[in-house]
């Protein structure tokens, strides 16, 4: 891997250049194009509202069709949905569960989601179980192994994360499917991270369901995010707001699910061809190649172990690094600390704590630099002096 990643040239984001953003895997970040686009959208809807939204639905089934042929999606089972969670959301309301099922997910599980699956369980009265994944992971074989040994003739639904928010690890998710499918386990994939990271191929997965948001990596602006559902699962997996079309079919339930604004939605095809105009592929080569640096430099700069393998192999475009041998590993300092780098230092970065000891999440996206790692060194030594 080159020592001198150069950053793309692109148009400029709308961050404030005084702030060291190594947090966009949160929430993403808009170029001013995207923004400009989804504002024109917004003026041509309340120029004629009901023009925009009853008579041209051509709109939505365009932008349908270019993020799910994108994303390598089956186009009548791709859905928009507001974020990946309401996706998984819209899955466990159509899934009927009862007692003598069991719910099982990991201990790398989104914290929301983590709620809506105990919800889900305790309304079923069915069992939920964390299968535990210890950190470091050696291997992407090693966690699909650890992952499938868990699995019993008791496991109703595997909810599993593609890309695990916190410990940035990528799952080898198409490995977990397949062995699912041969045991009649169904899989629900959490994708919030993944369109825009990876080169997804959802057809190619092959899981029952699969949620992902488009404002993290892709760019699009907050509220673009998808469900699909394989063919046996179109007709009884419904939106959250159950609408008009109920029953008439799944890309016509969640085309219309009330009165809201979808411009989220159809600016996302806007980004899309936006990435595509600078090339998906050198995108995603480009950040990961810097991700990995980054996780390099942090390990070697605070001489802590490595929580996967230093080649990159495991990582996508973000990467979590354990925090100094000595180092406070409470949330409440982790909290205390964000605040306190962003406040004081202009430096916007998430410190949790994570499997006992303090981590950091860095995030490697065009507008990121060698030097943004550099300062948050530099920092974290002045700070814990």
């Amino acid at each position: 891997m080159s020592q001198d990643i150069i950053p793309i040239d692109t148009e400029p984001w709308m961050l404030d250049s005084s702030i060291t953003y190594l947090n966009h895997g949160s929430f993403g970040a808009r170029v001013r194009s995207i923004s400009s686009y989804q504002s024109s959208l917004r003026e041509e809807f309340e120029a004629s509202p009901v023009h925009f939204l009853d008579r041209k639905k051509e709109l939505l089934v365009q932008a349908r069709r270019t993020v799910s042929t994108f994303l390598h999606a089956d186009f009548d089972s791709f859905g928009f949905v507001d974020n990946a969670t309401t996706g998984i959301g819209c899955v466990l309301h159509s899934l009927p569960l009862n007692a003598s099922d069991e719910i099982l997910t990991t201990t790398h599980v989104y914290n929301g989601v983590r709620q809506l699956l105990q919800r889900k369980a305790n309304d079923s009265r069915c069992s939920y179980r964390e299968i535990e994944v210890p950190l470091p992971v050696e291997s992407k074989k090693a966690l699909a192994q650890l992952i499938t040994s868990e699995i019993t003739d008791a496991t109703s639904l595997l909810v599993i994360d593609h890309v695990a928010s916190a410990s940035a690890i990528v799952f080898p998710v198409e490995e977990i499917v397949r062995y699912c499918k041969d045991k009649g386990v169904l899989v629900l994939v959490d994708g919030a991270h993944a369109p825009g990271m990876l080169d997804v191929n959802i057809d190619a997965i092959d899981a029952d369901w699969y949620v992902g948001n488009l404002h993290k990596w892709v760019c699009a602006p907050v509220g673009a995010g998808f469900i699909y559902a394989s063919k046996e699962h179109r007709a009884s997996t419904h939106p959250m707001t159950v609408s008009h079309f109920y029953g008439q079919g799944f890309t016509n339930e969640f085309d219309w699910q009330g009165t809201k604004d979808i411009t989220p939605w159809l600016t996302a095809a806007k980004a899309i061809a936006w990435g595509s105009a600078i090339g998906w592929d050198r995108i995603r080569a480009h950040n990961h190649s810097l991700a990995t640096w980054m996780q390099q430099a942090l390990v070697s700069a605070w001489n802590v172990e490595p929580l996967s393998p230093l080649d990159g192999s495991m990582l996508g475009n973000m990467a979590t690094v354990r925090l100094p041998n000595g180092s406070p590993h409470s949330m409440e300092f982790s909290s205390e600390l964000s605040d306190r780098m962003y406040e004081a230092f202009q430096i916007e970065v998430p410190f949790f704590e994570m499997q006992g000891f303090g981590a950091v999440r860095v995030s490697a996206q065009l507008y990121s630099r060698k030097l943004d790692i550099a300062r948050l060194i530099y920092v974290f030594e002045e700070i814990s002096l």
